[in-house]
């Protein structure tokens, strides 16, 4: 194999983003990776104008578009199978063929230096079964351990990331032991919270309930939970989201720096298996709950009376 080519198979998951896909395509390019898996689902069947943006994407991922020796695979479906589906089906494709991958959606923009470290970390620790998951989100930089160039998360952020087989074999996508999950409190347990453990039960329970499945990512998380996993993180902000809207990606930058990325540099630092409590606590509060101030509180309150008292006075 040419040492110039990046030895771990990348996924990348596009619809019908053409520019962004572009963007995110030429960060591949430049590393070569000597595997690629391409999945494109199909356009609804109704949408003319969506088929032609799909048809644009899957051509910018045409052979003509790969100048480096590369083995490529792909699933272009010919009719619509939907994200919920989709994208954990197009990963467990992959999977037959790999024990390690990155995924990519079309609108997660890495920095260069992801790439090297979902490589090192992929290898790092490839034989330990509780690290399940490598993120290359990091959304609170004051919070770091020891100067490492990195640490571990309960959460695994999904805008960018790595995974291996044996983890991924796990995926749950039916969330089977929720029911058993709750009534044992897990989720409190980990993270001796009670509201952060209210708003993951929520947000499983509405997946759970649902005959027809409308996300993967819950599934994800809960089969971290489930499992004990464990998420890498990188040091640094390693990938930005270039698919939000331009007052979402000002509140994002603004809240998370997430459209900030820096260089990763592989310090050599081992990390214990522990958590930052300081990077969960943060995370919890600006991503899993918002807390108000004491000011919003009192208006809430006062809302609530005014509410009440004409609700009272309408039914006199």
């Amino acid at each position: 194999m040419d040492k110039k080519l990046f030895d771990i198979p990348i996924l990348l998951i596009t619809f019908n983003k053409p520019e962004i896909t572009c963007h995110v395509f030429e960060q591949i390019r430049k590393i070569k990776p000597s595997k690629l898996f391409l999945f494109s689902d199909a356009p609804a069947t109704e949408d003319s104008h969506e088929a032609e943006l799909v048809e644009t994407c899957r051509y910018l991922l045409d052979d003509s578009q790969i100048n480096w020796p590369c083995k490529v695979e792909r699933w272009f479906p010919e009719t619509k199978i939907g994200n919920a589906i989709g994208i954990p089906s197009a990963i467990t494709w992959a999977f037959e063929t790999c024990d390690k991958l990155i995924i990519l959606e079309d609108d997660c923009l890495p920095h260069p230096t992801f790439f090297a470290f979902c490589k090192f970390m992929l290898d790092k620790y490839e034989s330990n079964d509780r690290v399940m998951h490598i993120s290359g989100t990091h959304r609170h930089e004051k919070s770091k351990i020891n100067h490492a160039d990195h640490f571990f998360s309960r959460v695994g952020n999904l805008c960018g990331w790595a995974t291996w087989k044996r983890a991924w074999n796990k995926y749950d996508f039916w969330m089977e032991l929720l029911p058993e999950m709750k009534s044992e409190k897990k989720i409190q347990k980990i993270f001796g919270d009670a509201e952060v453990a209210k708003y993951w039960h929520d947000r499983f329970d509405t997946v759970y309930e649902e005959k027809k499945k409308h996300t993967w990512e819950y599934q994800w998380q809960y089969t971290l939970f489930q499992n004990d996993g464990l998420a890498v993180v990188p040091n640094v902000n390693l990938v930005s989201n270039i698919g939000i809207d331009d007052n979402e990606s000002e509140q994002l930058q603004n809240s998370y720096n997430f459209n900030e990325t820096k260089a990763w540099k592989n310090l050599n630092t081992d990390a214990t298996l522990s958590i930052d409590n300081a990077y969960e606590i943060h995370y919890a509060q600006r991503v899993f709950y918002k807390k108000k101030t004491f000011g919003a509180r009192i208006v809430d309150k006062v809302r609530r009376i005014l509410t009440a008292v004409f609700s009272l006075g309408a039914s006199l």
